[in-house]
C-alpha cells in the first residue's frame, strides 16, 4: 500500500512541477513611469555635472589618486552621475577608480546617490553582469543597493525574462536581511520563485574547483593560523543555499497565506539543506488540523533536494590545521549516508501523513505569487515615485553644499599655504634686516674672537727626525 501511495504521489508531483513551469505570459510588473527618469535625467541639468567632461574627470581622479591616495566624496559622487557617457570600453578604468575610492579614508560610510547612480549608469550601458559582479564583491566595491535601484534592477532583469539574474539581486537584499519594503518584496519572490522553477536543482549547486596536481604549492610562513569559520550567510557560496535561505526568508515575510508562507519555508530549508528544521516544519504542519497546509510543489522540491545532497564520509580523516579551509569547513556540514538514509525515511512518513490527511494543495505557487505581484504592486508605485523624486532634490542640495564646503575647504587650504610663504618671506627679510643692523658688532665680535689656528701635521721627514732625536735622548740618559 505504501508503494502505491509513493508511485501515485510522484505522478501527482511531476504533474504538478509541470504545470508550475508553464508561465503566464511575461508582464511589466513595474510601470515605466516608477523609474521616474524625467526627474533623474534633471540632476544633468546642475553646472556642477553639465560642465565636467568625464574623461578629463576622471584622468584628474585617478592624479590624485596616484599622488593623495584618496578622493573626496563629490569627486566620486561627479564621476558616476557621469559614468552614463562614458564608452564601454572604458568600464575596468573607471572599475579601477570605484575600488582606489572604496579603499580610501573617505569612502565610509558609501552614500546612496553614488550607489544609485552607478546602478542606473549599468542598466544604460547594458553592464548589469559586471554591476552583478561588483554588487558581490563587497569588499572591493561595497556597493548595497537601496530599495529604489534594487526593483528598477530587479523589473529590468524581469522584464529581459532573466530571473537568474533577477534572483541574484533578492540574494543580496537576503544577506542585508532586509524585505521590508513592499514592491522589493513582491520582485524577490516573483524572481526566487521562477528562477527555482526554470532551474535543474544539481546545476545550481557550486562546482568544485579542479586542482592542478603538477602545481607547486606555496607556503608561506605567519605568526598565527586563523581557524577557518564559515558564518552560513556571507560566506555562502553554493546557489543552492543562497536561493533556499532567501525563500525561507521570504516565507517569513508573506502575511495572511498560511499555505504559500509554509510552502516557501519548506522549499528554502530543503535547498539550503536545513533537513532537520525542515522535518520539524513538516512535523507541526501535519500535527495541526488545517486542510491545504502545504503544496504539493514544496514537497517535491525538498524531496529532490535530499536525493541530490551531497554526503560525506564520517571515517575521512581530517586536514592538518594549517591546510583547513572554510570550504572544509562547509564540508563537515553534509549528511553523512546513515543521516541521508534517515532523512529521507522521516520525511516520507511525514509526506505519506500530510497526504492522508488531505493536508496538501495540487494547486500551483506560481499563481498566487502573480497575482500578489502584479494585482499589489500598482498600489506601491506612487508613493515610491513620489519619494524618489524628493530623494533626487535632497542629493542635488547635498551635491551643491558638499562642493561649496569643498571650495571652502580648497580656499582655506590655500590661504594656508599663502600664509607660509609670506611667512617664509617675512623671515627671511627680517634676517638680511638685523644684519645689516648688526654688521658692525659682528665684525668687531670676529676681531676680538681668538684666532684658532689648524694643527700642524708633521711630514714624513720631520717625523723621522723626531724619532732619531728621542732615542738618541734615551740613549744619553
Amino acid at each position: 500500500m505504501a508503494s502505491s501511495m509513493c508511485r501515485a504521489w510522484v505522478s501527482r508531483s511531476i504533474k504538478v512541477f509541470s504545470r508550475g513551469i508553464s508561465f503566464s505570459a511575461r508582464r511589466h510588473l513595474l510601470s515605466e513611469a516608477y523609474s521616474c527618469q524625467d526627474a533623474w535625467q534633471k540632476r544633468l541639468q546642475s553646472p556642477i555635472l553639465s560642465n565636467v567632461s568625464l574623461n578629463e574627470f576622471a584622468v584628474q581622479l585617478r592624479d590624485r589618486f596616484e599622488k593623495q591616495k584618496r578622493a573626496s566624496v563629490i569627486d566620486v559622487d561627479i564621476l558616476v552621475n557621469k559614468m552614463h557617457e562614458m564608452d564601454v570600453s572604458d568600464a575596468d578604468y573607471m572599475e579601477d577608480l570605484l575600488y582606489r575610492f572604496r579603499n580610501s579614508e573617505d569612502a565610509v560610510p558609501v552614500r546612496d546617490s553614488i550607489v544609485h547612480a552607478i546602478v542606473r549608469a549599468y542598466i544604460d550601458l547594458g553592464l548589469t553582469d559586471r554591476l552583478l559582479d561588483m554588487m558581490r564583491n563587497k569588499r572591493d566595491y561595497g556597493i548595497f543597493l537601496d530599495s529604489y535601484a534594487t526593483n528598477i534592477l530587479m523589473d529590468h532583469f524581469i522584464k529581459g525574462d532573466n530571473y537568474a539574474d533577477a534572483a541574484k539581486v533578492s540574494y543580496e537584499m537576503m544577506l542585508q536581511e532586509d524585505f521590508s519594503h513592499p514592491i522589493t518584496f513582491r520582485l524577490s519572490l516573483l524572481a526566487a520563485l521562477k528562477h527555482l522553477l526554470n532551474s535543474n536543482i544539481p546545476d545550481l549547486a557550486l562546482q568544485p574547483t579542479s586542482e592542478n596536481p603538477e602545481e607547486e604549492e606555496e607556503w608561506v610562513k605567519v605568526k598565527v593560523i586563523q581557524f577557518p569559520y564559515y558564518d552560513d550567510h556571507f560566506d555562502i557560496k553554493d546557489e543552492r543555499f543562497l536561493l533556499g535561505k532567501t525563500l525561507y526568508m521570504l516565507g517569513g515575510s508573506v502575511q495572511n497565506n498560511d499555505l504559500l508562507s509554509t510552502s516557501l519555508k519548506v522549499m528554502g530549508l530543503g535547498l539550503y539543506q536545513k533537513f532537520d528544521k525542515g522535518l520539524r516544519l513538516l512535523e507541526e504542519v501535519a500535527n495541526s488540523s488545517r486542510k491545504d497546509a502545504i503544496h504539493e510543489e514544496a514537497l517535491m522540491i525538498f524531496d529532490e533536494s535530499i536525493k541530490n545532497a551531497e554526503t560525506r564520509d564520517p571515517d575521512l580523516e581530517e586536514k592538518d590545521f594549517g591546510l583547513r579551509t572554510i570550504d572544509d569547513e562547509v564540508f563537515k556540514l553534509r549528511l553523512t549516508p546513515d543521516g541521508k538514509e534517515e532523512v529521507t525515511k522521516g520525511f516520507e512518513e511525514i509526506a505519506d501523513k500530510l497526504r492522508m490527511n488531505n493536508q496538501t494543495s495540487e494547486d500551483s505557487m506560481l499563481p498566487v505569487v502573480e497575482s500578489l505581484a502584479v494585482s499589489e504592486l500598482p498600489t506601491y508605485e506612487a508613493a515610491d515615485m513620489t519619494a524618489q523624486k524628493e530623494m533626487f532634490e535632497r542629493w542635488e542640495k547635498e551635491r551643491v553644499d558638499l562642493v561649496e564646503a569643498q571650495m571652502k575647504q580648497y580656499m582655506k587650504q590655500q590661504r594656508e599655504e599663502e600664509i607660509k610663504q609670506q611667512l617664509k618671506e617675512l623671515q627671511e627679510k627680517e634676517e638680511l634686516l638685523r644684519y645689516f643692523e648688526l654688521r658692525d658688532q659682528i665684525i668687531l665680535a670676529k676681531k676680538r674672537a681668538p684666532e684658532i689656528r689648524p694643527p700642524v701635521v708633521d711630514d714624513d721627514e720631520t717625523l723621522r727626525e723626531k724619532r732619531i732625536k728621542r732615542r738618541k735622548y734615551r740613549h744619553h740618559i
